[in-house]
């Protein structure tokens, strides 16, 4: 099903990569940027509408995207080489958003998603990434454990963080296959999901700080990847 998305570069991404069906703008100026896709004009009350749950900016550009094309475990398993992110129990969708941004710029190959916890249509989470998902694979699953058991047969590496584990990010070489799991900021990871990784790693920081946030833990281990 069709829905809307606000914020220039979301809009702009979506209409580069023809996911865009129609555009929305707030000054006549604006239809420059755009050809060949039906635009109109629409006043300050009209997108202040659109994200009035929330406090993103719209930027007056919006538009109307069909779906986004989701892939399968399938499509990456029998690869020589592949970088796959997964999330299990994260909910926000801002942190989905951002993570998504994170993993295209990190040259990640597919994140892998909890259908419950995707919500494409969310203002939230298309403003967080920018636009980025066009540059990203998006893998929906109904849960972790299947894909995890799928990837392993395929001669894939399982890993997760863990503030217990003795292994540092930065002294670690990841495998040429490889899955990293992220869990929720305050749960975590589940120890049944734990218990199926292969290795698990720790970010070292002042011991003083408590934690990262789950994006900023996100782009550390993605930049040593």
């Amino acid at each position: 099903m069709d829905y809307i998305i606000c914020g220039k570069h979301s809009v702009i991404s979506a209409y580069k990569s023809k996911r865009a069906k129609k555009i929305y703008i707030d000054n006549q100026k604006k239809i420059e940027e755009f050809t060949n896709i039906t635009t109109e004009v629409k006043s300050k009350n009209f997108f202040n509408k659109l994200t009035s749950d929330s406090s993103i900016s719209h930027q007056g550009y919006a538009a109307a995207v069909k779906p986004i094309k989701t892939y399968s475990i399938r499509d990456f398993e029998n690869k020589n080489a592949a970088k796959l992110v997964a999330l299990q129990g994260i909910e926000d969708q801002g942190n989905i958003g951002s993570i998504i941004r994170t993993c295209a710029a990190f040259n990640i190959d597919a994140l892998l998603i909890e259908k419950k916890n995707f919500k494409e249509s969310s203002i939230q989470m298309n403003k967080a990434h920018v636009g980025n998902i066009e540059n990203l694979k998006i893998i929906l699953t109904s849960n972790i454990t299947n894909p995890i058991k799928q990837l392993k047969k395929n001669n894939f590496t399982i890993y997760c963080l863990d503030n217990n584990s003795e292994q540092d990010l930065k002294n670690y070489k990841f495998h040429k296959k490889s899955l990293l799991i992220f869990g929720s900021e305050g749960k975590g990871i589940k120890n049944y999901i734990k218990e199926q990784c292969d290795i698990a790693l720790k970010i070292k920081i002042n011991p003083n700080v408590e934690s990262l946030n789950l994006s900023n833990a996100v782009a550390v281990t993605l930049s040593n990847l």
